[in-house]
């Protein structure tokens, strides 16, 4: 007996497109889409398409609550800003290309092919043929991360050598969670957080529910031996702004 299996549907994809960064105009804008196509697009999936290249994570966080809010499904993200490709990555959007367009030839051009299919000779097979073969470029560490499933105890340090981390249980207090890159944190954080432990000064940190203990991005750090009411239990998306840590309830 299968337990799982694939199967093929066609279902709608929605491309939302956003023009701006985030502001209060914009948000209003998504609650009106979203009461306008109440009807179709509620709960259906959705690709977020950014074409702002000042886009910044800590913006992309908050939009994600607001479509949230407003019972929109990001299920991805299309964007040329690194930053927002990997905040996407290790919150577990998928990252789509740019989708091609066709197109399609006049059917007279056609019917000439048609007619004429020159053979290829050995000098055009020459220029047609590139001296040397593109390697494809693919770095581990921007396509996947280390995720720890279940809690962290006290005593225990969990290290992402060379990419992002991502931690699906409570992290309890004294436990330490260190990574090359971005940290996202989907439950009780209690413990001490390093990102960007080798000076990278645009990891991020996310906290789904705020109780740490200290955080430190690329050797900025700041300790809590009292978390502020602000934060407390909340969402927290943290980054590296001007060479301070900036805070951002989400």
């Amino acid at each position: 007996m299968k337990l799982a299996e694939i199967e093929i549907q066609n279902q709608a994809i929605y491309t939302l497109k956003i023009l701006s960064q985030t502001t209060d105009k914009l948000f209003e804008e998504i609650a009106e889409l979203s009461i306008k196509g109440k009807s179709e697009s509620q709960f259906a999936p959705v690709i977020l398409e950014i074409k702002n290249k000042h886009f910044q994570a800590n913006e992309l966080a908050v939009l994600m609550e607001v479509l949230t809010q407003n019972n929109i499904v990001a299920i991805g993200i299309r964007s040329q800003v690194q930053e927002l490709v990997d905040f996407a990555k290790f919150s577990g959007l998928a990252v789509f290309d740019k989708p091609q367009a066709v197109v399609k030839e006049p059917e007279a051009s056609q019917k000439n092919k048609k007619k004429k299919t020159p053979q290829p000779s050995a000098e055009n097979i020459a220029k047609e043929t590139p001296k040397e073969t593109p390697k494809a470029v693919h770095d581990i560490c921007q396509s996947n991360s280390k995720i720890v499933v279940g809690e962290v105890a006290s005593s225990d340090q969990i290290l992402a050598k060379e990419c992002d981390l991502i931690l699906m249980g409570e992290v309890q207090t004294d436990a330490e969670v260190l990574a090359r890159g971005s940290i996202a944190a989907r439950s009780i954080m209690k413990g001490k957080v390093f990102a960007g432990i080798d000076g990278d000064e645009k990891a991020m940190i996310f906290i789904h529910s705020f109780h740490a203990q200290l955080i430190s991005i690329a050797g900025t750090y700041k300790e809590f031996k009292i978390i502020p009411r602000k934060l407390f239990e909340k969402s927290v998306v943290i980054d590296l702004h001007q060479g301070k840590l900036r805070f951002k309830v989400v």
